[in-house]
């Protein structure tokens, strides 16, 4: 009979031990900064949806999107002012075309080449990448040099020497 009546207060215990334990999960205080307002559906309704600029060249892309805080510039080429071919004398003279273009689209966004932080390099022969880099280099201030990726490419639109698709740092309001 001992047995009995140990055996059923260990129950017990075990049974009001669980009980306690979700009482204790629904309660925590961690878990109240948890909203019905914050479900996997109303965030969905918070998100913005991206914003496209269209590009004054006359070809089917956008200059640049934005999503969130990023702002996604598509690749520039050193193209002439009718987008309709590259300006003339080679990789220095198109990759500071192809900056002028960056800026520009930058700044119809409030941004500068400061806001960059990641560009992709694309080049026709990476036997013209020092050419290249020296003209990068003054695009940017030392010691805060965007993250980039540069790759040899088998050909490129309008038959560019270089092509560059940037991303900046554009925070958005809430």
């Amino acid at each position: 009979m001992k047995q009995l009546i140990i055996a059923s207060l260990v129950i017990l215990l075990v049974v009001l031990s669980c009980k306690n334990a979700q009482d204790e999960k629904v309660n925590n205080p961690v878990d109240a900064n948890i909203s019905v307002e914050n479900t996997p559906a109303d965030l969905n309704l918070k998100k913005q949806a991206p914003i496209f600029t269209p590009s004054e060249l006359p070809y089917p892309f956008s200059s640049a999107v934005q999503v969130g805080d990023i702002l996604y510039l598509s690749g520039d080429i050193g193209v002439n002012e009718e987008g309709t071919g590259l300006v003339p004398g080679g990789i220095v003279p198109e990759t500071k075309r192809m900056f002028e273009r960056i800026e520009a689209t930058l700044a119809s966004h409030g941004l500068g080449l400061d806001d960059v932080f990641k560009c992709t390099v694309m080049l026709a022969d990476m036997a013209e990448w020092p050419a290249f880099n020296d003209v990068y280099a003054g695009y940017f201030q030392p010691g805060k040099y965007p993250t980039r990726s540069a790759m040899g490419v088998n050909g490129l639109a309008l038959g560019a020497r270089v092509e560059m698709e940037c991303w900046a740092y554009n925070p958005q309001p809430n």
